[in-house]
C-alpha cells in the first residue's frame, strides 16, 4: 500500500501539472496514467500564450522555446472556396504569441518534469476503484487488466483523467448511446505549406478542421464533426477518418487518430471529496485551442489552495473551503471561455456557405476570437 497527501489520476498536461505544483509545495504525490508515453493523441496541440506562459512559470520555458513551432501571428479561415484572415492580437507589448508543440513532446516534457520534482508517477498505471475512507481514500489500481492490482491511500484524489472516456470512477462519464449530433475528433500529420505565421480554421460541413505548424516543421490537421455529417460523407468499404475532407497539396504522413464523442461543457469540479481538473472539470469546444491552456491553468486554480490546506489537519471544513474557492477563481477565469467556445463553435458549425457570409460581413469577427487566446 502506498501512502501519500495527493492522488491524481491521469497524466495529461492538466494532471501533470497539478503533480508539480503539489510535489513543489512538499506535499507526497502519486500520479496514475493509464497509458504508456510517448503516445499519440488526439489534440490540435496549439498552446494559447497562457498555456506558454504557465510552462515558463513550472521551469519549461527554454525546453518549449526549442522544440515547438513558429509563433502564431496571424488566423485565417477557408470556407466555402474563400479565405478571410486577421492579425492574432496581442495582449499587449511584449505579450506572447500563440504556438504548436506535438502532444508526443508536451506530455513527456511535462510528466518527466513533474518525476523529477518529486511526484511519484506509476506508469502505465489505472485506476480500477475509489472508496472514500476515515481519513482519505483507497484507490485500486493496476498496470492493466488482469495484472496484480495494488493499493494507493491518499487523503485527497484529484481527477485529471480527460473527460470522454468510460469509465468506473464517478467523475467519469457514463457510456451514452450513439447519437447523430455526437461530435468525433480525428487527427493527422501531414506535410505541406501553411501561410508564414498563421494557423487555418477550415470549415466543414457540420464540422471544422484546423491546421497548424509544429515544431519540426510538419502540419497537424485536427479536425472536429458531428456522427451523421460524417456518416453521408462515408465512402462505402472505408474508414470513417479515411472519407475526411482534405486539403489540396498536404500529403498525409501519419495514420488517422480518432476520440470521441466529445461533449464539450462544464462538469462538477467537486464531487464525493474528489477535485476535477482539465477537461474533466470543463472542456471548451477545440476551435478556440484553448483546451491545453485552460487545463494546466485550472491545475494551478486548485493546487495552491490545496497545498495550503494539506499542510494543515485538511478537516472535512478545510476540503469544502477548498472546494469553494476553487469555483469561484474557475468561475473567474474560465468560464467565459467555456462559454464563448461554444457561441464560436456553433457559428463554425454552420454550413460554410453561411459562415463564410458572416464573415464575409464582419472580419473582425476572427480577431475577436483570437484575444481569447
Amino acid at each position: 500500500m502506498r501512502h501519500c497527501d495527493a492522488l491524481i489520476i491521469g497524466g495529461g498536461p492538466a494532471g501533470a501539472t497539478a503533480a508539480i505544483l503539489l510535489a513543489r509545495a512538499g506535499r507526497s504525490v502519486v500520479l496514475l496514467e493509464k497509458a504508456r508515453f510517448p503516445r499519440r493523441k488526439v489534440c490540435g496541440e496549439f498552446i494559447a500564450p497562457a498555456g506558454i506562459e504557465q510552462l515558463r512559470a513550472l521551469g519549461l520555458g527554454a525546453r518549449f522555446d526549442a522544440d515547438a513551432g513558429p509563433e502564431i501571428r496571424r488566423i485565417a479561415v477557408w470556407a466555402d472556396g474563400v479565405q478571410y484572415e486577421a492579425p492574432m492580437p496581442r495582449r499587449g507589448p511584449g505579450a506572447l504569441y500563440p504556438r504548436a508543440l506535438q502532444r508526443e513532446a508536451l506530455d513527456a516534457l511535462l510528466l518527466d518534469h513533474a518525476a523529477r520534482s518529486g511526484a511519484e508517477v506509476l506508469q502505465p498505471a489505472r485506476a480500477l476503484a475509489l472508496q472514500r475512507v476515515a481519513d482519505g481514500f483507497l484507490c485500486r489500481a493496476a498496470a492493466r487488466r488482469g495484472a496484480p492490482v495494488f493499493g494507493v491511500h491518499a487523503r485527497t484524489v484529484v481527477a485529471a483523467h480527460g473527460s470522454w472516456e468510460p469509465g468506473g470512477l464517478a467523475t467519469q462519464p457514463p457510456h451514452l448511446r450513439p447519437a447523430p449530433g455526437d461530435l468525433l475528433a480525428f487527427k493527422a500529420t501531414f506535410r505541406g505549406r501553411l501561410p508564414e505565421h498563421t494557423i487555418v480554421l477550415s470549415l466543414l460541413p457540420c464540422g471544422y478542421a484546423g491546421l497548424v505548424e509544429r515544431g519540426d516543421r510538419q502540419v497537424t490537421y485536427a479536425c472536429c464533426i458531428q456522427r451523421d455529417a460524417l456518416e453521408r460523407l462515408r465512402k462505402p468499404g472505408r474508414p470513417a477518418a479515411a472519407s475526411l475532407p482534405r486539403v489540396d497539396g498536404f500529403a498525409q504522413e501519419t495514420p488517422w487518430l480518432a476520440a470521441g464523442p466529445l461533449r464539450p461543457g462544464k462538469r462538477p469540479l467537486y464531487r464525493d471529496g474528489v477535485f476535477a481538473i482539465g477537461n474533466a472539470a470543463g472542456e471548451p469546444h477545440s476551435v478556440v485551442g484553448e483546451g491545453i491552456a485552460m487545463a494546466m491553468h485550472s491545475a494551478a486554480l486548485l493546487c495552491e489552495p490545496l497545498s495550503a490546506a494539506l499542510a494543515g489537519g485538511f478537516s472535512g471544513a478545510a476540503e469544502l473551503a477548498v472546494a469553494r474557492g476553487y469555483a469561484w477563481r474557475w468561475r473567474r477565469d474560465l468560464a467565459f471561455r467555456l462559454w464563448a467556445s461554444a457561441r464560436l463553435a456553433a457559428l463554425a458549425m454552420q454550413p460554410p456557405s453561411i459562415a463564410a457570409k458572416l464573415l464575409h460581413r464582419a472580419p473582425a469577427m476572427l480577431t475577436l476570437a483570437a484575444l481569447m487566446k
